[in-house]
Parts: C-alpha cells; sequence; structure tokens
C-alpha cells in the first residue's frame, strides 16, 4: 500500500530499507527531503557505496541487470538510486526491474524516484512489489495543516498571526515554507528551545529572506523579464545562492505548466485546467501568459534540460551549473537559447 511522503517520517526504515522503493510524484519539496532520508538510514545501516542511474542513459536496463548480477566490491554495500524522468518505461527497463524486484541482492537497495507514472505502469509487477512512497504536493486546503506539523517537528511556535503570514508569503509553495523553516533555525538559533515568534519577527525573516529569492527567478521567467533574469540570476550566484534550489523552484514550476498545457491541448478551458492543479489565485495571471506562450514540446525540452541540469550539480558533467541555469530560465520566459 503506498505511503504519502507528506505522512512519512522514516521511522519504517529505522529497522532496514525495503529492498526497493519507489519514491513518485511531481513535488520536489518531498522528492528532496525523502531521498535524502533513504540515504542517510542507508549510510547508517552500513550502505557505504553509491550508484545513481539514469533514465535518459542508453542501455540501462542492461547497466541495471548487469548492478543486480554484479557483487559489491571489497563486501561493502550500495544503494542504488535509478532516476525517472518519464511517466512510461520502455519493455526492458520494465522487465529489468522485475527482475530486480523478484530476486533483490541482499548487498544492495534500490531507490527508484521520479515523476508520477502512467497507468500503463502502476499495474507493473515491478511497483506492485516495490514500497511505495507518493511525493504529491498538498492540496492548497491541507497547507495549514502540514505547515502546523512542519513547525511541530521543528519545535517551533509562532503567534496566530504569524503563521498567517507565512502561509500568505509561501502560497502553498512547499519549498518556499521550507525555505522560511529553515531560515527561521538559522537565525533565530534559540528557538528550539521554544520561544513563540511575534508576527513581528516573522515578519522580519520573511523580508529578509524575499529580497532576493528563487523564487523571483520563476516570477521574473513568467513575466518574460530577460533583463531582469540575467540580473538576479548572476546577483544569487554571487552570493552563494545553491544552484539547486534554483533548480526545484524551477522544476516545479515548468511541471505544473506541462500539466495545464497538456490539459489544455486535450480540450480543457484554461480554467477547468488551472483549476484541477490548484494554482493560487494570485499567481493565475502569471500562469496564464506563461501557457499561452510555451508549447507542450517547449515546456518537455525546458524539463530535460532542468534534468540535465540535475546531472551536472551532482557531478555528472563539469558544466557551469547557473550557466545552464540562465539558459533553462531564457527559454521559460519564451527567448532562444544556446542549447
Amino acid at each position: 500500500m503506498a505511503v504519502k511522503a507528506s505522512e512519512f517520517d522514516g521511522r519504517q526504515w529505522s529497522s532496514g530499507l525495503p529492498p526497493v522503493t519507489a519514491l513518485l510524484g511531481d513535488e520536489p519539496f518531498f522528492i528532496s527531503r525523502t531521498g535524502d532520508l533513504w540515504r542517510k538510514i542507508g549510510k547508517d545501516q552500513g550502505f557505504t557505496e553509491r550508484l545513481v542511474l539514469d533514465q535518459t542513459e542508453s542501455d540501462l536496463a542492461n547497466r541495471l541487470l548487469s548492478e543486480l548480477d554484479a557483487l559489491s566490491l571489497f563486501a561493502d554495500r550500495t544503494l542504488v538510486e535509478l532516476r525517472l524522468t518519464k511517466t512510461t518505461l520502455d519493455q526492458s527497463l520494465r522487465e529489468a526491474l522485475d527482475r530486480w524486484t523478484q530476486n533483490p541482492p541482499d548487498d544492495k537497495r534500490l531507490l527508484i524516484s521520479g515523476p508520477k507514472l502512467g497507468k500503463r505502469e502502476t499495474s507493473s509487477n515491478w511497483l506492485q512489489t516495490a514500497a511505495v512512497i507518493e511525493a504529491t504536493t498538498v492540496p492548497a486546503y491541507q497547507f495549514a495543516k502540514w505547515l502546523d506539523t512542519e513547525l511541530d517537528s521543528h519545535q517551533i511556535v509562532m503567534d496566530p498571526e504569524a503563521k498567517s503570514a507565512v502561509q500568505m508569503h509561501t502560497e502553498g509553495n512547499l519549498l518556499a515554507a521550507g525555505q522560511v523553516i529553515e531560515r527561521l533555525k538559522l537565525i533565530q538559533p534559540d528557538l528550539i528551545e521554544g520561544q513563540r515568534l511575534s508576527l513581528d519577527q516573522v515578519l522580519n525573516v520573511l523580508t529578509q529572506s524575499a529580497r532576493h529569492t528563487v523564487y523571483d527567478l520563476v516570477d521574473l521567467a513568467m513575466k518574460s523579464d530577460v533583463p531582469g533574469l540575467n540580473r538576479l540570476t548572476d546577483l544569487l550566484k554571487a552570493e552563494g545562492v545553491e544552484a539547486m534550489s534554483a533548480l526545484w523552484a524551477i522544476s516545479r514550476e515548468l511541471d505544473i505548466l506541462l500539466q495545464i498545457r497538456y490539459r489544455l491541448d486535450q480540450g480543457e478551458s484554461v480554467n477547468q485546467a488551472i483549476g484541477s492543479l490548484r494554482v493560487w489565485r494570485s499567481r493565475e495571471g502569471l500562469v496564464r501568459g506563461a501557457v499561452n506562450r510555451l508549447s507542450l514540446m517547449q515546456l518537455r525540452k525546458l524539463l530535460t534540460l532542468c534534468h540535465d541540469t540535475d546531472r551536472t550539480i551532482k557531478g555528472a558533467t563539469q558544466e557551469p551549473a547557473w550557466s545552464m541555469i540562465k539558459d533553462i530560465l531564457l527559454g521559460f520566459a519564451g527567448h532562444p537559447m544556446t542549447r
């Protein structure tokens, strides 16, 4: 039975990671956090080696089968990650995963992460056997409850007015909310002792974090403001903002736009498509402008480039990640890219 990532805290893994875990969904906050937790717990349990495989690689099925049959070197145990970029699998990869789940190796643990899979994959043998975690976003009407749980887990207590300010500032964006909580912990280290935060204290943190954020990059791209994009991208890079944080925000927005654009191409009205994705009312104008400007093919190309950038950040290539991010943003804004 699948478990929602919003309700998952890792205690289920305390006695050992499952042989195969599938972390699937379109919420980057949960993909990142749950994936990090899986790696940390695996390392604590003695899985000291790590191998990352990607759906875009050639001959992927054979690589996966080779890893299934290979012994870990020097008796070390290995964490194997398979990162999916598509909602469907080709037959060879599906068969390779079936073989793995039917007879998983004792010295390896497999994490399959990626977008929510299509209907054809939901009945696949490998998925029926895996421990499935649904990395779906929190609906707008449940965001306040989710925020309460997050604050409680970090022992942060705040006045109701302060909590409302966080909700209004982040507008249901889990990555943004997570960033605010991390800033609260860093700026107010004594919060762990249970101090109650006032509205003024929280507004001070929100103002600081709102000066230059990765979410401003997304808004500038939605507005097709190329000069602003160039300036802010260079500024965030100079300030030492992690490229991965920017990539998460961009990928999430592109994925939402792709889903809306797909629904429009299937004949839905723009109101139906936007409503089905629970877009905040304050952002509807930006979303309408972006989906009118970008085709389904363009959005898919941009998400593919996001995936390539993710691999670069993790060391697959030596190309500057911020240069790739700037190119994604230019395409997002509807301007020619250099790749």
